[in-house]
């Protein structure tokens, strides 16, 4: 029950009669006052207050209230702000008091009324357990909320720079009169300030003030944004019409009819452990639903929330309903085309939530255990379908009915919300179409596509007269599919073209899919070009050239030619005109070719062994965007895969999956004979461990160390009486050799150098520390090895900055662009940073210069960091010998050695061409205070090695820092 209470706020004046009459005021109302009664306020100076029949509140906090904020040494303090109250209010709460704060930007600290506190619990919700989940969620998000508020860039800014201030005015009241101090609080207070003033205007974009001081109302919808939800809502929503369907006529030519069997299996019980496996399989970087919350949430705090989750999942299998808000979905808008022009310019991608995906990805894991058997091997794999011709399909394949049920709710219960400009707005069932983004999309699709394989089957095999593509006969191919792109593939016939047309007809008049004619192309073979006319009408399409591009790679029927690669030259230099702006240092350079260029060309060695002069332009074009058109000095151990090395290589790298050892290299098309040619060389990095027996083949798997048995023996077969193709398990038994007696002399050398057998099953192991594949230990394994250098740890380590390091690696080679260069003609050759008129070269500058030796001794006077007076590659060969190793003190020093040369050559480059100028102590503290926050942004192990290195930078030791 609510009481009235009264709160005066006092702020008094500074003159003292206009005081008085505030006294005068206060007594005259306390006479009247017959409820609780605080007071509080600038009271400016406190007379005797027992006239008012006030009692002052207990304090805590800071001792003086108002400073004067001077900094010259006449600063004052004072105690003005202070509470009241009257006996009503100490008998209702007789435990509260106030806490006085720090001022931060004000000249008075604000006073904060405290009392006995209570935490607030999530009440209890009734209903079913979905309902109880989503109840529960959406009390969480203020808290949450609040938590985002704490640790936003600016939100977090705004909040170290309070409590910066809240320390120095702390320290301030611990010493009035100290002008450090005094300073040290003017700061933070400006500080504090600038961390408001940004999050304000952050505050202020969020809110679109533009578009309020414009008079729209914030329940009202912008007229550009209601395009957007009215197009999707017209794609996806509108009113549903229900059409009964039988496609029970077509199960003729389905591939496979559900046994009662499999269909029991996918209506089998869900257990709290297929839930948890569900959510478990969610990626944490997904984005999350309309609810907020990721996967990653459900992971972390899953001994709190997993029951409860399991529980409202499984009571969905069991009744069958699914909650509007836990189908909800959000419409997140990727564009088509660099610049969009229109609402279709943009993709839909689909957020939903995580309890809904985890009901998702469990039908998912059922359709896994039998679509293989629905659908056709000619197709993999997505949009707008009716709804009532997939449950139709689902019928057609005898799928159950509790299932199919579990299905349609999932689907016909969806809701959209679309994303414009970071909010969400409109709200609308949808009436067709499947989700992009739902995980039980791609599965029902590819059942519905497989209705169009059946439609177009049926077709021919009544029609009789239908004409095959002459190299598909054989395998009477005629169709491909791959998502929603589509690949039908016949002989130039009339009639054949017309039997496409007519199946594409009846299936979008069933499914609602059509094909789209300005994106559908007819490619026909110049054979046949006396057909053209009649083909093109018969199907509706315009005509198509090969090659076509599909997913940014050309589909081609002959071996790839260098035309055939000019948009990948063209795609790379149009990056790099983009970038040529852009001020880049060498480092920058590098992770751009090394992360956007060379990833590529890998996409297309993918795909394609790449024609060598391909491989050469692209090498060219990544030498002049590194080096400006001068030679490379690349080496293998520093840039890796940037050069010719990686281009060459990588397709070997690619092609590692290549398992026919014995079939005959002189026959097929051009790229597999490339690929069987790279056997020999596969094989010398892989081991054959034996298990079971039945993986390998017997006689054409190299696992012996002989290699193809049936290349070294081949009568072998003949003479012990086992199969050609028989797997290794006919000579294996109770995890023994059991070979059939051998009287040939030519094949007893078999048994007598047989490899171990170990458990479990057969399994190919790559030649490496662990065993384990991956495309490094490849390349490196393929690639011819480089030369060694002693040098190459000094660019290693955790504490290492890319920019450095790569200076640093150009000054051990001798390519810094200094003076001494034949190539560079300069009137004045002589070193800028001393004054002793010596010739600029590598050696002066590392460390014989009197600059750099002064950052040296700058240096050691904070890091015991030695260098010996010596030629620059005798001090290189030094400091690889004293510092190697992963020890990290050494590791320190190897960065340490990279920043001093990184600084002292850009200094010099700073004073030459910019005019500027630092100090050698400058430098150094630079130097050394460079290093000291790299090691501090490292998480290293807590180690005594670990408290040495901080001992010796002068860090102090955060335990918090280390993992454990």
């Amino acid at each position: 029950m609510h009481e009235p209470i009264l709160i005066t706020v006092v702020y008094g004046a500074n003159e003292v009669s206009a005081r008085r009459e505030l006294w005068q005021g206060l007594i005259e109302l306390a006479a009247s006052v017959n409820l609780p009664w605080l007071v509080g306020g600038d009271f400016n100076a406190v007379l005797d207050m027992s006239e008012t029949g006030l009692i002052s509140l207990p304090m805590q906090g800071e001792r003086f209230s108002w400073h004067n904020c001077s900094t010259d040494g006449r600063s004052l303090w004072k105690r003005l702000d202070r509470m009241f109250v009257n006996d009503a209010w100490l008998e209702r709460w007789p435990n509260l008091f106030y806490t006085c704060l720090t001022p931060r930007t004000s000249d008075h600290s604000p006073l904060v009324l405290k009392g006995d506190s209570r935490d607030v619990q999530v009440t209890p919700s009734n209903g079913t357990p979905m309902y109880s989940v989503t109840r529960k969620l959406k009390a969480l998000k203020p808290v949450f909320r609040q938590q985002r508020r704490k640790k936003g860039d600016l939100a977090m800014n705004v909040k170290l720079a309070a409590g910066f201030l809240e320390i120095a005015q702390k320290l301030l009241q611990t010493d009035r009169h100290n002008s450090l101090l005094l300073q040290l609080e003017n700061c933070c207070r400006l500080v504090y300030l600038k961390a408001t003033q940004l999050e304000h205007v952050m505050l202020r974009q969020r809110a679109k003030l533009q578009w309020l001081k414009g008079g729209d109302q914030c329940s009202k919808i912008p007229p550009s944004l209601t395009v957007f939800v009215t197009y999707f809502q017209d794609l996806l929503g509108g009113d549903r019409t229900e059409r009964v369907l039988d496609l029970h006529y077509l199960r003729p030519w389905a591939r496979h009819i559900l046994t009662e069997e499999e269909a029991y299996a996918l209506i089998r019980p869900v257990t709290v452990d297929d839930v948890k496996k569900a959510m478990f399989d969610i990626e944490e970087d997904k984005a999350p639903g309309p609810d907020g919350f990721s996967s990653g949430f459900y992971k972390a705090a899953w001994p709190i929330v997993g029951e409860e989750i399991s529980k409202a999942i499984m009571d969905f299998f069991t009744t069958g309903k699914l909650l509007k808000q836990v189908n909800a979905t959000v419409l997140t808008l990727i564009p088509k085309v660099r610049t969009p022009h229109s609402v279709a310019d943009f993709r839909p991608i689909s957020c939903c939530n995580v309890v809904y995906k985890v009901i998702s990805k469990i039908l998912v894991c059922r359709f896994r255990e039998i679509l293989d058997l629905l659908i056709s091997p000619s197709q993999n794999a997505f949009v707008p379908v009716e709804w009532d011709f997939l449950f139709a399909t689902l019928r057609l394949f005898g799928f159950p009915a509790v299932f199919i049920r579990w299905i349609e709710e999932c689907v016909t219960s969806a809701h959209y919300s679309v994303v414009v400009n970071g909010g969400v707005h409109g709200f609308f069932a949808g009436a067709r179409g499947l989700r992009q983004g739902d995980p039980m999309s791609p599965y029902l699709f590819v059942l519905v596509m497989e209705v169009l394989q059946m439609i177009l089957q049926q077709f021919i095999d009544q029609d009789g007269q239908f004409l095959y593509h002459w190299r598909c006969t054989e395998l009477k191919l005629f169709q491909l599919s791959f998502a929603d792109d589509l690949l039908l593939l016949c002989k130039a016939d009339v009639q054949s073209v017309s039997l496409f047309r007519r199946g594409l007809d009846l299936f979008a008049s069933l499914s609602g899919l059509h094909t789209n004619p300005q994106k559908s192309q007819l490619i026909i073979s110049k054979a046949a070009s006396g057909l053209r006319d009649s083909i093109l009408e018969a199907l509706g399409f315009q005509e198509g050239h090969l090659p076509v591009r599909y997913l940014g790679l050309p589909l081609i029927s002959a071996r790839l030619s260098s035309s055939d690669c000019q948009p990948l030259l063209q795609k790379i230099d149009s990056r790099i005109k983009g970038w040529e702006g852009v001020q880049l240092s060498f480092a920058g350079r590098v992770q751009l070719i090394k992360s956007v260029l060379v990833s590529l060309e890998v996409y297309w060695a993918m795909a394609f062994i790449l024609p060598k002069g391909i491989i050469n332009e692209m090498i060219k074009r990544l030498r002049t965007f590194l080096w400006k058109g001068t030679s490379s000095v690349a080496t293998r151990k520093w840039l890796g895969r940037l050069f010719a090395d990686q281009l060459r290589k990588v397709a070997k790298v690619r092609l590692r999956d290549c398992s026919i050892w014995t079939a005959k290299d002189n026959k097929g098309a051009w790229g597999w004979r490339k690929m069987l040619t790279l056997r020999h060389t596969l094989l010398s990095h892989i081991h054959f461990r034996i298990g079971d027996g039945t993986s390998f083949l017997l006689w054409h798997d190299p696992w012996h160390t002989l290699g193809p048995l049936i290349s070294q023996f081949p009568r072998g077969p003949q003479m012990t009486n086992i199969e050609p193709l028989d797997k290794l398990s006919v000579v294996i038994k109770d995890g023994q050799w059991n070979w059939p007696l051998i009287t040939d002399i030519a094949c007893l050398e078999i048994t007598h150098m047989l490899p171990p057998i170990t458990e479990g099953q057969d399994r190919i192991s790559w030649k490496s520390n662990n065993g384990s594949f991956n495309t490094s230990t490849a390349y490196d394994l393929f690639r011819p090895p480089g030369p060694k250098v002693v040098w190459s740890s000094l660019l290693l380590g955790p504490f290492k900055i890319p920019k450095n390091c790569f200076i640093l690696w150009l000054a051990i080679l001798g390519r810094l662009s200094t003076l001494d260069k034949p190539w560079l003609h300069h009137t004045e050759n002589n070193c800028i940073l001393c004054p002793d008129g010596v010739q600029e070269t590598h050696d002066h500058l590392f460390f014989t210069c009197s600059f750099s030796r002064r950052c040296l001794t700058t240096i050691r006077q904070q890091i015991p960091f030695l260098w010996p007076h010596r030629h620059w590659q005798r001090g290189i060969h030094w400091a690889s010998s004293r510092w190697r190793g992963k020890h990290v003190v050494n590791a320190a020093f190897r960065s340490l050695l990279a920043s001093l040369v990184y600084h002292i050559w850009q200094e010099r480059n700073s004073r030459r061409y910019q005019q500027r100028s630092r100090t050698p102590s400058i430098v150094g503290n630079l130097v050394v205070e460079e290093l000291r926050q790299r090691i501090i942004s490292v998480q290293l192990r807590q180690s005594v090695c670990t408290l040495g290195l901080y001992r010796l930078w002068k860090i102090p030791w955060p335990v918090e820092v280390f993992s454990n």
